[in-house]
């Protein structure tokens, strides 16, 4: 893309060393090499309370996705579960529910 090796021979700091060059639009970051990234946040079902049979389901229609983007892409995945604070009253009725 912009090639500013001629004005700068070592990378002097943390911006040198990063791949990102201009915010495009909404989530969209054109990266130094002329290529894209677009950041998304998601928030997906419970998998802990899931069972085996919906954790299966759930990844091969993850797989479905992906399998279609083809060559050429690159997907970084963060993770983070928060637990949740169920109130006392909800707490003791789904208890009297299950026993």
């Amino acid at each position: 893309m912009w090639n500013l090796s001629e004005y700068q021979k070592h990378p002097r700091r943390l911006s040198d060393y990063l791949p990102w060059a201009a915010f495009i639009g909404p989530g969209v970051i054109l990266n130094k090499d002329g290529s894209f990234q677009r950041t998304i946040r998601f928030r997906g079902p419970d998998t802990g309370s899931a069972t085996p049979g919906e954790l299966m389901a759930m990844r091969a229609r993850l797989n479905n996705v992906l399998k279609r983007l083809g060559s050429g892409w690159c997907i970084h995945v963060e993770a983070a579960r928060k637990s949740a604070i169920v109130p006392q009253k909800l707490f003791s009725q789904f208890r009297r529910c299950t026993h």
